[in-house]
């Protein structure tokens, strides 16, 4: 099953022009095949993979006991309140594999899932944001989503998450989206979020790495290497350098090298060459 499926009778390019990156977006029903996915019998079946990734939390609290391997372990932290959480469940179900591979079809980027299992009353984390574009997928029990707009830390991306998101500063106005078992949600990337469960809840997360344009200094670097012109070597800046003379230097070396950047960036050839490179990172990432 593939985004367009879920989004029925709505285009995939209406969604991605209309709402993708840019505001949430749900449905009820649509992903009613999908809730097989999801079920207890899954996550008990991945807790026994010794490479399996859990993390079990309580209301931002993380569980200081050894990690469940069997499903009375995780029953027992269930009652207790404690959210569990596999992630990237991909690497370890066919199935999931499968729609993982449909969604890094439909956005050539990187993609994995995340398997959560929430009790009644309770939340695993509080408010936060992903860099991911998210697909919540309820599979079982219902689950309440409260989303507001970020306006603290528009467009982050993972390498710089701060520790502290500092919510408090947000402005924005609280949404709210309850889902039951075959609903869905889109929360675009950088959304603040935090779900509670009303239910015990399983649910899949979807998660849909953006690509940036930190990408393209990415896809450069290997051809700027290759320039005898960026591998010249640097004016001293040591004790043995005037300060002046140094400050003089480097600004009309970073000038000069701002227009040969410039040129990389105006050849025609480089949009078609970063594409293919975008292209064959998705293929790479299916067949893995």
């Amino acid at each position: 099953m593939n985004l367009q499926m879920l989004l029925g009778d709505r285009p995939l390019h209406s969604f991605v022009a209309e709402f993708y990156q840019r505001l949430p977006y749900s449905a009820a029903g649509r992903a009613q095949p999908l809730c097989e996915l999801g079920t207890w019998q899954t996550l008990t079946s991945l807790l026994t993979r010794p490479s399996a990734d859990v993390l079990v939390c309580r209301r931002n609290e993380q569980y200081p006991g050894p990690t469940p391997h069997t499903g009375e372990h995780a029953q027992t932290l269930i009652d207790d309140g404690y959210t569990l959480l596999i992630r990237h469940a991909e690497e370890h179900d066919t199935r999931l594999a499968a729609l993982a591979a449909a969604f890094t079809r439909d956005f050539a980027t990187p993609v994995n899932i995340h398997l959560y299992c929430t009790p009644a009353g309770q939340f695993g984390f509080g408010w936060h944001y992903d860099a991911e574009d998210v697909f919540i997928i309820q599979t079982s029990g219902r689950k309440e989503y409260e989303l507001r707009k970020n306006t603290v830390n528009p467009w982050p991306i993972e390498e710089s998450l701060p520790v502290n998101m500092h919510y408090e500063r947000e402005i924005m106005p609280l949404m709210r989206c309850v889902l039951g078992a075959g609903d869905w949600l889109y929360i675009p990337s950088g959304y603040w979020h935090r779900a509670q469960s009303l239910d015990t809840a399983i649910s899949l997360a979807v998660g849909v790495q953006p690509r940036t344009a930190v990408d393209v200094f990415d896809f450069l670097r290997p051809q700027i290497v290759e320039s005898l012109f960026w591998r010249q070597r640097l004016p001293v800046a040591g004790a043995a350098a005037s300060t002046d003379e140094l400050l003089a230097a480097y600004q009309e070396l970073f000038q000069q090298l701002g227009k040969e950047l410039v040129k990389f960036l105006t050849d025609p050839k480089q949009v078609g060459a970063f594409l293919r490179n975008m292209a064959a990172t998705q293929r790479v990432s299916t067949s893995t």
